[in-house]
């Protein structure tokens, strides 16, 4: 179960279903209330979607070229040095990943109060988005050191735009939930919730 890049074979991002796929069937059969499986499946589908993105595909053989020709290079580590460059320089790609980054962890700012009340706190929420992106920056560096060469390239930009993106979702979904929009919607998805009459926002 792999491909090849250039030098490198490579365990390719679809392994990351492998173990996502009993823990979904787990979440369905548990009989919760719909609305927590709703939220518990898309934080499952956004997690295993990180995962397979910013971890694999995995180098396991071809990295000696590498590691002669490229080494441990074109980290950052300088706080908005490639933010302010990408916006010097607005070409499509740079947009795209400026987007890319601001998009990568929002969900969490949706499912992550809804499964875990404590994190209904602007102040914990923060702290965890702030966490979860360093955490992923971290990962991938650890991967390269691992690897020889720097497979995947370590910015501490991508780890604050992350946290950007995660903690605007989490104010946006917020202000919806206080207008009583996010109730409606999930009633109409999930039903109503126990316990409430309809349209009452979760939490």
């Amino acid at each position: 179960m792999s491909f090849t890049d250039g030098q490198l074979t490579l365990i390719p991002g679809f392994v990351a279903l492998i173990p996502a796929i009993p823990i979904a069937i787990w979440i369905l059969r548990r009989g919760a209330d719909p609305r927590w499986t709703l939220l518990a499946l898309l934080a499952l589908a956004h997690v295993t979607a990180v995962v397979a993105l910013t971890i694999f595909p995995i180098p396991i053989s071809g990295q000696d070229f590498y590691r002669h020709t490229r080494g441990m290079s074109e980290d950052n580590v300088v706080p908005f040095g490639t933010i302010s460059r990408q916006l010097e320089n607005l070409t499509l790609n740079n947009v795209r990943q400026l987007v890319g980054n601001m998009l990568a962890l929002t969900p969490l700012g949706i499912y992550g109060p809804g499964l875990w009340p404590g994190l209904r706190s602007w102040r914990r929420f923060v702290l965890l988005a702030v966490a979860v992106g360093a955490a992923i920056e971290l990962a991938q560096y650890a991967g390269s050191l691992m690897e020889g060469f720097t497979y995947r390239v370590t910015d501490v930009d991508d780890a604050i735009m992350n946290a950007t993106g995660a903690v605007a979702a989490f104010f946006v979904w917020r202000w919806l939930e206080r207008r009583g929009l996010v109730g409606r919607w999930l009633e109409r998805i999930a039903g109503p919730e126990p316990g409430r009459a309809g349209g009452h926002p979760i939490g």
